[in-house]
């Protein structure tokens, strides 16, 4: 493989890395700590993934075509040279995005309201026009019970499948599964 090949095989990473961004890796369901939605949470952390990859081989291959064509070094001192510059350079721009980041994150203003809009339950009690019914919902793999209302006012049956716009005062706002699917 040619310094090139090498090159723009770092740039591909590194534009994948960019469309896919910086994750959580978690234990993929069974974290104890939820969100407010109940998805489950990991630490953030350094990892082997598709974007600290793409990072190493992008600066082992700048580094490298740098050093083999500029410089008089042997190969074996420009391989480790690449080397402990991409590792280096990895490890700097992980950390600096992770916390660049997790500052971002923590000014996000999040709105109650909206934390379970578009998320599926059904009608447990018949809402009737402008009374209030029963619907329940499965997060993090408990099931709830909320209160409810039709977001249009229209009665809503036992059994329906409804999408929930939004909760406020613990009483849910929703719309019927068929109306919404049309829309789609």
């Amino acid at each position: 493989m040619t310094s090139a090949h090498r090159v723009l095989t770092g740039l591909l990473l590194a534009v994948y890395v960019m469309i896919r961004g910086v994750e959580r890796v978690g234990t993929r369901g069974r974290s104890v700590e939820l969100d407010a939605m109940g998805r489950p949470l990991g630490t953030s952390r350094m990892a082997l993934t598709a974007p600290t990859v793409g990072a190493f081989a992008t600066i082992l291959g700048i580094t490298g075509y740098l050093l083999w064509r500029y410089s008089t070094l042997t190969v074996q001192i420009q391989l480790a040279v690449g080397i402990g510059a991409a590792v280096l350079g990895t490890f700097v721009a992980t950390w600096a995005v992770a916390h660049w980041a997790k500052q971002a994150a923590t000014q996000d203003v999040v709105d109650e309201r909206y934390l379970l809009q578009g998320h599926p339950a059904q009608v447990v009690a018949s809402i009737a026009s402008g009374e209030r019914g029963e619907i329940t919902y499965v997060v993090g793999g408990k099931r709830y019970a909320t209160e409810a209302l039709s977001l249009d006012g229209d009665p809503v049956g036992a059994g329906t499948e409804v999408v929930i716009d939004r909760v406020e005062d613990g009483i849910a706002y929703v719309e019927p599964w068929v109306l919404v699917e049309q829309r789609l």
